[in-house]
């Protein structure tokens, strides 16, 4: 009986232990899309830790906002790992709920994190940030 107890003790202690090992923090991130000119549409966007498919890809998590006459329009990740990410984004003018381009450029306005001036496509180091804690980040839209 006493070898019982100590092993249901041991396991259970071991179980805990391993909980806290593996146990990995999540975060939130916050995103605050500036520089709307049309009020028109939605707003789309992608989180992404994959620099082999940004920004055309393979985000992990997704996030929509109807766009409202006005104000600011606020899009929410919840439940991201702890690591390096990357935002892309698009206001969908036409409702066809993908980014139209005229021919190499974007038809409709876009934006990525970390990106102030765009200067050709940006790559994921350009837009990436670490997110080791709850972030606020603001996006600008660009157009053509």
């Amino acid at each position: 009986m006493k070898t019982l107890f100590k092993t249901t003790i041991l396991i259970t202690f071991l179980t805990l232990i391993s909980f806290n090992i593996f146990a990995q923090s999540k975060y939130s991130v916050v995103v605050t899309v500036k520089g709307i000119q049309q009020r028109t549409g939605k707003i789309f966007a992608t989180i992404s830790n994959d620099e082999n498919s940004f920004p055309q890809g393979g985000g992990i998590k997704s996030a929509t906002a109807e766009l409202t006459k006005e104000g600011e329009i606020i899009l929410k990740f919840e439940g991201i790992l702890e690591g390096k990410y990357a935002i892309v984004l698009f206001q969908d003018l036409n409702g066809d709920n993908k980014l139209d381009m005229n021919g190499q450029m974007p038809a409709e306005p876009f934006g990525f994190s970390n990106l102030t001036m765009l200067m050709g496509p940006p790559n994921f180091e350009q837009c990436a940030f670490d997110l080791n804690e709850d972030k606020n980040i603001a996006i600008s839209l660009f157009s053509f």
